[in-house]
């Protein structure tokens, strides 16, 4: 197990609403984020080859944040 690569992801409170196409990456406390967006964020984990929080245990929201922001507009990971 110690090469294996992970990444835990930790959303905000989750929302039912189509998925906004923002997710922002933040120190602190999360606000809310769809569960469309963390679909999103996770398949980025899986296939884009360089997904910047491999081994780490990003804390993600779709509203506010304070440092790495991803926004996609209405493109989800597999259309980017």
């Amino acid at each position: 197990g110690r090469d294996l690569e992970f990444c835990v992801v930790r959303p905000g409170g989750l929302g039912l609403g189509p998925p906004t196409g923002v997710v922002n990456v933040i120190d602190g406390e999360a606000g809310s984020i769809a569960r469309a967006d963390v679909a999103d964020f996770c398949l980025g984990a899986l296939f884009e080859e360089s997904f910047p929080y491999v081994g780490k245990a990003p804390c993600i929201s779709s509203v506010g944040g304070t440092s790495w922001t991803k926004d996609r507009g209405d493109k989800g990971m597999m259309e980017a």
